[in-house]
């Protein structure tokens, strides 16, 4: 946070010259918005810009358009030092974390058989190829099949058992497989393996959080059960899955409503951080929105956090911090010729800004080719049957976005 009023005229000229650059001329002169800044935030709006502005994500740009990017990046890039100056290392909001090993990337979506495991799978492989410590971990508990596609039929220990007490640490389930990533595979086969008790669930996480690994890619399920939305928040990233199919890209807006619901209902649940500063009138409101029938007073989130900021106004910064750390990003996989990705990517991204109040990153897309269902069923991960195809060159593009965030 910045103390506005301990600051030297030049110094708050500077800061807000640089916060015109890095957020709007708006906040800029917003003088609580400053002072409410923090690192997360920035480095946030940061990597946004990053992404609008850095030349090399944008090759197929004109000379001018190039040199013009450029110079915007420079200035946003100055920014962003300038900023970081003036707010402390160590983070004490909600999107903070001291740990910087494993990341783990979680891939969901609330609908079956759009690629997730084959993506997660093709992703891993690509990260381990960069010299990467990664682990894939199959959380599809009810229909586990990540490890066929990395090459793998049969499976000496799987997650269940760590779950069931076989093995004492995750980490003892872990196996190599053929094309790089380390492994830890599911097995659906054992009733009632997809509902998983609360503190079952809360031991897995924690031992997944404490990997030694550079990164861990979480395979989700195909729904929007707690323990799938649980294990999707538990992410630094999480990825949402879709196709240009109507039924996928709402089920893809269902399953980001619902993580963000879930992550506000569990504000100050027995496993959070906040558990001790736990706020009943606060929670009685969440509720009121998460969970009321749609004849709800509170139709957006907005309207949530204007009855906040209003009435319970020391809250409002932290209501306001968890949206504003709930970032997910958008996949479209699947692309074919009649596919209009970019009026796909801007419905989501509309009617999030709109309902959600949040930002929805759009991190790229992902062709259909038939050489990729072939690649499958021979147990092969498409980057490795064919490293030169749009395929290989889209997901390397994609991991690029992932590293950089």
């Amino acid at each position: 946070m910045i103390s506005i009023g301990a600051l030297e005229l030049s110094e708050l000229q500077k800061i807000r010259v640089a916060s015109a650059y890095l957020f709007s001329l708006e906040n800029a002169q917003d003088d609580s918005f400053l002072e409410n800044l923090n690192l997360s935030t920035i480095k946030s709006a940061f990597r946004a810009k990053a992404k609008r502005y850095h030349p090399d994500y944008h090759p197929d740009a004109g000379t001018d358009e190039i040199e013009k990017r450029k110079e915007r990046f420079v200035r946003v890039e100055e920014a962003y030092r300038v900023l970081r100056s003036y707010v402390p290392e160590i983070d004490s909001t909600p999107c903070a974390t001291t740990k910087q090993t494993p990341r783990i990337i979680a891939v969901g979506g609330a609908k079956g058989g759009i690629g997730k495991s084959i993506f997660s799978a093709n992703l891993a492989v690509y990260l381990a190829g960069l010299g990467k410590k990664t682990v894939a971990v199959d959380l599809d508990l009810g229909g586990a099949n990540l490890h066929l596609y990395l090459g793998e039929t049969f499976l000496q220990f799987n997650i269940n058992d760590f779950l069931n007490k076989r093995v004492s640490n995750l980490e003892d389930v872990l196996i190599s497989s053929k094309y790089g990533p380390l492994l830890i595979g599911g097995d659906s086969s054992q009733l009632g393996t997809s509902n998983i008790g609360f503190s079952r669930k809360l031991k897995l996480v924690r031992a997944i959080k404490e990997m030694n690994a550079d990164y861990v890619i979480l395979d989700l399920g195909g729904d929007t059960s707690f323990n799938v939305i649980d294990f999707f928040l538990t992410a630094d990233q999480g990825i949402v899955l879709t196709t240009c199919d109507p039924a996928s890209y709402l089920e893809a807006y269902n399953f980001i409503k619902v993580a963000l619901f879930r992550k506000l209902s569990r504000l100050f649940g027995t496993e959070s951080e906040l558990r001790k500063e736990r706020d009943v009138l606060l929670e009685k409101l969440i509720e009121e929105f998460t969970q009321s029938p749609s004849d709800s007073r509170f139709k957006v989130v907005n309207e949530l956090m204007t009855e906040v900021g209003e009435k319970h106004h020391h809250q409002f910064n932290l209501l306001r911090e968890v949206v504003s750390c709930f970032s997910p990003s958008l996949l479209v996989n699947r692309v074919g010729s009649r596919c209009n990705v970019p009026q796909v990517v801007k419905r989501l991204q509309d009617v999030s800004r709109k309902m959600l109040s949040i930002n929805l990153n759009y991190l790229g897309s992902l062709p259909q080719q038939t050489e990729i269902e072939v690649s499958a069923r021979n147990l092969t991960p498409m980057i490795k049957s064919h490293p030169g195809s749009m395929f290989a060159q889209s997901m390397q593009n994609v991991a690029k976005s992932l590293i950089m965030n």
